[in-house]
């Protein structure tokens, strides 16, 4: 079936704020398999620490919002030049920076690659935008928490892991947080639209364990699933 995989930036770094090759070569791997098993996938990375240290040293030269936006979309697509390095010969040679460009290659039978693509737009809505370009199957989220809690579970040790919410639901536990460069929470509103207009299924897992890519494929019960409607 069609999937399209985003992988959280925070994922992809380690405590030193530097890319995690070990990181990357575990994502490819699963990856890998799950193409092995008659997947199509196109994946989508963000630019964690990376992103977020080029858009603070932007706002320290007085960087307009979209000068900040185009520096996220450059982190990310240095990390998904490396997850491109991480898949090998699977793997589209160069990261896409377009829509026009992944539209225009979505038949493939190489993995194709983005980061971010427009200012304004975070990697999560990229990521919706493609499931709903290649009719995909689901969205595959993959993020640094277990799933999607009725609040933030940094913050609160009391939140409730949610196996499944509808899209109302997700705006209601998202409406609070903040959206700028660097700063998109879980999932934005952006995002939100897009997976509503079209009715597209997510399902989100911990990428701290990268094999949960593949149980969530399994239909295995982790993380949580957005159901479209």
């Amino acid at each position: 079936m069609k999937l399209v995989i985003k992988i959280g930036g925070s994922l992809l770094f380690d405590e030193n704020r530097q890319p995690n090759a070990a990181r990357f070569r575990q994502y490819a791997h699963e990856v890998r398999q799950a193409r092995d098993r008659g997947h199509r996938i196109v994946l989508v990375v963000g630019g964690g620490a990376l992103a977020r240290t080029l858009i603070q040293q932007g706002k320290l030269l007085k960087a307009r919002k979209d000068a900040l936006d185009q520096l996220g979309i450059a982190a990310t697509w240095v990390c998904a030049q490396l997850m491109i390095a991480a898949l090998d010969e699977l793997a589209y040679p160069v990261p896409m920076i377009t829509e026009e460009e992944i539209a225009g290659r979505i038949e493939s039978k190489l993995i194709l690659v983005a980061g971010g693509l427009t200012p304004g737009q975070s990697t999560n809505a990229v990521a919706a935008r493609i499931t709903e370009l290649m009719k995909a199957v689901a969205l595959v989220n993959v993020t640094d928490v277990d799933g999607i809690y009725d609040r933030d579970p940094k913050r609160h040790s009391t939140a409730k892991l949610l196996p499944v919410v509808n899209v109302s639901q997700l705006r209601q536990i998202t409406s609070s947080l903040p959206s700028e460069p660097g700063t998109y929470p879980l999932f934005d509103k952006r995002a939100i639209e897009i997976v509503e207009r079209g009715r597209i299924e997510v399902w989100f897992v911990n990428g701290q364990q990268p094999q949960s890519i593949l149980a969530a494929l399994d239909k295995k019960r982790i993380g949580t699933r957005l159901l479209p409607g």
